[in-house]
């Protein structure tokens, strides 16, 4: 190939990867044909996560029983000090876990919020 034949054909391909993006992010943004979707779709994405965070917390709490009972049935300090240990880190992460659903409550009621005012707006059909 002749440099002005590669030149053009390297524009041409610089030319068509700035536009791919911009096609691309254009046919990926999603009709919102019912009144209100983006809410609706925050509500389930946060209810979702909720769901996800009750199951992790219920496995945390099973682990710190766990561990409750193994303190309980250690025999030698040495193992009591290991499970002792273990026991605050399992609290610690049940804690953890506590708090993020206890704020991912919060991010529901507030997107509760925001539907049913997104509601209240729409007029009655």
């Amino acid at each position: 190939m002749t440099f002005p034949r590669t030149a053009a054909a390297a524009a041409v391909l610089t030319l068509g990867l700035s536009v791919a993006p911009l096609t691309s992010a254009a046919a990926d943004t999603p009709a919102t044909d019912a009144p209100c979707a983006t809410q609706q779709a925050q509500l389930d994405k946060a209810q979702a996560k909720l769901e996800s965070l009750t199951a992790k917390l219920a496995a945390k709490k099973e682990a710190v029983a766990e561990a409750k009972a193994e303190v309980k049935a250690s025999d030698t300090a040495k193992e009591k000090r290991s499970a002792k240990a273990a026991l605050a880190t399992a609290k610690e992460k049940k804690e953890r876990v506590q708090k993020a659903k206890k704020f991912q409550l919060k991010r529901v009621e507030h997107a509760q919020e925001r539907l049913d005012k997104c509601m209240a707006a729409q007029p009655a059909s």
